[in-house]
């Protein structure tokens, strides 16, 4: 199985999340061998739900709250999530762990999760590139470390945190090879070995089928180059003719 997802963030509008959906149903529907999935603007989540229903494209959710044991102004628990039939929910992005999310919210966002029975993509990764592979054995170690305890339904996303964003550096395929294989080993130490483990960092047309066609890559997970038509089937069609390819 290829996944292949994209994160809208916060700041793109209806017309333009609109754009991306028709151009991830349109895909879709010739490849039902892959698992679609996109995580819109809360703000657009239930329509976008609507005009997918019945698809196979998965429509989920950037971030839930941590704050399920108490009612906060605001916050989108997960009780919401599963009555409005999420069918993902983002936890550990980043953006989120360096302005919100420590390890008690990621624990607290985990547990409810799990707890209404939430299909997962947590997110892992360096700040840096990272020359000593014992070190950074540690460092994604600890991170996965969150997941113990936890019967989810689990996808894990290594995002090198250097490489996405507006000004994210390409990561080299090389070190990200090297990366993906040691987070498989660490998942397969954890009882996880089964679980998908995406890509995602500055992935393009030009550089999805270098991260795609690389052996411990189950799917990439894509932010503005997807966010088009034209760049949303550039990049999946690029990544998964690599991915069917592997020798």
């Amino acid at each position: 199985m290829f996944y292949f997802g994209s994160n809208t963030k916060r700041d793109l509008g209806l017309n333009e999340h609109q754009e991306i959906t028709l151009a991830a149903l349109k895909v879709a529907t010739s490849y039902p061998e892959v698992q679609f999935f996109l995580l819109p603007s809360i703000l657009y989540f239930q329509s976008l739900k609507v005009e997918t229903a019945g698809t196979n494209l998965w429509v989920g959710n950037q971030s839930v709250s941590s704050t399920a044991s108490e009612n906060i102004t605001g916050e989108v628990p997960a009780t919401a999530l599963k009555a409005m039939s999420s069918d993902l929910v983002m936890i550990g992005h980043a953006e989120r762990r360096r302005h919100f999310d420590g390890k008690p919210e990621i624990s607290a966002q985990l547990t409810a999760a799990a707890n209404e029975g939430l299909r997962v993509l947590f997110c892992i990764g360096e700040n840096v590139q990272m020359q000593d592979f014992d070190e950074l054995s540690n460092l994604l170690s600890e991170q996965l470390d969150a997941l113990s305890n936890f019967s989810l339904e689990l996808l894990i996303a290594y995002e090198p945190v250097f490489s996405i964003g507006v000004n994210g550096v390409p990561a080299d395929p090389i070190y990200v090879d090297k990366v993906l294989r040691l987070i498989k080993e660490l998942l397969s130490k954890k009882n996880l070995a089964a679980t998908p483990l995406l890509y995602g960092g500055s992935v393009d047309p030009k550089n999805a089928a270098d991260y795609a066609g690389l052996e411990p890559c189950d799917g990439l997970f894509v932010g503005r180059s997807a966010w088009g038509s034209k760049g949303y089937a550039e990049v999946f069609l690029n990544g998964y003719e690599a991915f069917k390819n592997k020798p």
